[in-house]
């Protein structure tokens, strides 16, 4: 049985009929009373972790509460998944990595800039240096979906009667694209840290033009630069390209960043 923590954009679509999904005020990963009682309930064979603080700004200004839900939670977790023998998939981030045309690996080295990252990747380090080998540390890259969510990228643009976006080549990940390789690494049993993104890449430009051409005809869409958009920004954004080779060797190959944009676009809301 698997047990999901954290109701969000992710949960809501790899969740499968017979998971169990517990919100933050169901099971607050940062109370180990809490975690304890749940894995004493369900016995998961599989716990995966979907809690965290996701907002850059949010997490800067409030960097206790942000280590506390990406960090502190984690350890909770492992520490419960090593005493019960249950198998850990945590959902990291591609954001360790500022790429800015350099292709991250899951060997390479994390660059985290602003608080959230840095949280993120100390949550990775004890993962790997915990003494439990039963896991899975997936990191996504920009995710999109064709479900409405306020974090999910297309939505975020839709907000905007004009934008400016950048047209620098990212890595995204397809929510509904994620959840099939999660259930993939799961049913193969696989272990260690593996990049989770659509092949190819995109710019933000390309998604704001797809939701143009597709769902929101006034949406006014320009070009900015770079050094422009990190200069309206309080907290620095990164350009990052996720290789997934890695996933691609055990026998699974996601579509590609463009296939899957458009297909966001041309079912959003659906």
């Amino acid at each position: 049985m698997r047990l999901i923590l954290g109701k969000g954009k992710v949960s809501n679509i790899i969740k499968k009929d017979d998971d169990i999904v517990l919100s933050k005020s169901e099971c607050n990963i940062t109370l180990m009373r809490h975690v304890k009682n749940y894995f004493n309930t369900y016995t998961p064979s599989v716990v995966i972790n979907c809690a965290a603080k996701t907002n850059l700004e949010y997490c800067q200004e409030n960097k206790i509460e942000a280590f506390d839900s990406n960090t502190y939670g984690v350890l909770n977790l492992i520490q419960q998944c090593k005493k019960n023998n249950t198998k850990l998939v945590h959902i990291s981030s591609g954001c360790l990595f500022d790429g800015n045309d350099k292709i991250s690996t899951e060997a390479s080295v994390p660059s985290p800039g602003v608080w959230y990252t840095w949280t993120k990747n100390w949550a990775d380090e004890i993962i790997k240096n915990y003494g439990y080998d039963n896991y899975l540390i997936l990191r996504p890259r920009q995710l999109i979906s064709k479900t409405p969510h306020k974090s999910n990228m297309i939505t975020k643009f839709l907000g905007f009667d004009e934008i400016g976006t950048i047209s620098e080549l990212q890595s995204v990940t397809c929510i509904e694209d994620f959840s099939k390789m999660i259930d993939h690494l799961i049913d193969n049993d696989k272990t260690g840290i593996f990049n989770c993104c659509n092949t190819g890449t995109v710019s933000p430009h390309d998604i704001a033009i797809a939701i143009r051409d597709h769902i929101k005809p006034s949406l006014d869409v320009s070009k900015i630069s770079y050094d422009e958009l990190l200069d309206k920004l309080p907290n620095r954004r990164v350009n990052t390209i996720l290789s997934c080779k890695k996933l691609i060797q055990t026998g699974y190959t996601p579509r590609s960043a463009q296939e899957a944009l458009l297909w966001c676009v041309k079912n959003y809301d659906k």
